[in-house]
């Protein structure tokens, strides 16, 4: 597959616009003066490392948290019209919270009647995020990565013209990321505009036309995703929680990525490699038949990683 390019034939048109947004958090500056255009039918994935701004820039644009600056939707300024604007954007917060009591199908129906969209877009939305078969079980029942594919069918559920993703990859498995893959290579031809945050590095250049790299709340870069490889991205650090197997996956990461630190705590393990080898780690652990339990990363520095560790998340 190649990277996703721009469509010559049709009309490019702002569908969002960040003016000189800022931010600060007392003294500490999350945002500053960040500047760009997203058009209909384009893709911008958002990267940087923990700590860079993404999510208080995603937050910006849901119109969730106050900034300098402006941002505005199809010409609607966010924050002047907080509601109109939120019309034309389907948002996926990175950890998003829904009702524990109800199930897949029922989340999807209230969405749909908060939303003032037909039942029949509900059923479709979870058909559409690989949710059929689950759609009696409860939110409370399902695994962080279904939770994931659920709020991002709420989402879309009316057709909006700009989607905001913060963190969609966020506990799905590779197949379920290949899915997301695809989903947003449908709502990008359908001429939906897209905001995304992402850990998955290995994934923009083949969703994303541009990329926009923040460090300490600045635009370090914005370019072709396709340059993504010469950006100078962090490395990763991939906690991994296996169910027994932590002292058969260490000579399998060490002998398939030397030079990759590896450590261990019980089940977890923690492997710092660089962002765009993440992925095959974590697929060499599955292929080797070793259960993941739980998944986290974690973009570092270069000269952070190669400091003393952190501790084994509780």
């Amino acid at each position: 597959m190649v990277a996703i390019g721009r469509n010559a034939n049709r009309p490019m048109v702002a569908m969002l616009r960040l003016a000189d947004v800022g931010k600060r958090y007392g003294k500490a500056v999350a945002l500053d003066s960040v500047t760009f255009d997203l058009e209909a039918g384009e893709v911008m994935a958002l990267i940087g490392s923990n700590g860079a701004g993404k999510s208080t820039l995603i937050k910006s644009v849901a119109g969730l948290v106050r900034h300098t600056g402006s941002v505005n939707v199809n010409g609607i300024d966010v924050a002047r019209q907080p509601k109109a604007a939120r019309r034309l954007m389907g948002y996926l917060p990175q950890h998003p919270a829904l009702h524990a009591d109800l199930n897949v199908r029922e989340t999807a129906i209230l969405y749909a009647d908060m939303k003032g969209v037909p039942h029949d877009r509900a059923h479709t939305g979870v058909e559409a995020v690989g949710l059929a078969e689950h759609a009696e079980k409860t939110v409370a029942a399902l695994s962080g990565g279904m939770r994931q594919r659920l709020a991002l069918a709420i989402a879309l559920l009316a057709d909006p013209p700009l989607l905001v993703l913060d963190e969609p990859g966020t506990g799905l498995d590779i197949s379920a990321r290949l899915e997301l893959r695809h989903l947003v290579q449908e709502q990008r031809a359908r001429g939906t505009a897209v905001l995304l945050s992402t850990h998955w590095l290995e994934d923009v250049p083949y969703i994303a036309d541009r990329v926009l790299v923040l460090d300490h709340g600045q635009v370090q870069s914005l370019g072709p995703a396709s340059s993504l490889g010469g950006l100078g991205a962090p490395q990763s650090r991939l906690y991994l929680r296996l169910n027994g197997h932590s002292p058969d996956a260490i000579p399998l990461i060490t002998r398939l990525f030397p030079g990759d630190p590896v450590d261990h705590s019980g089940d977890w393990l923690v492997v710092t490699t660089a962002a765009a080898r993440k992925a095959r780690v974590v697929e060499a652990v599955v292929e080797a038949g070793m259960s993941i339990l739980d998944l986290r990363v974690e973009e570092v520095d270069v000269g952070e990683a190669a400091s003393e560790g952190r501790g084994i998340p509780l």
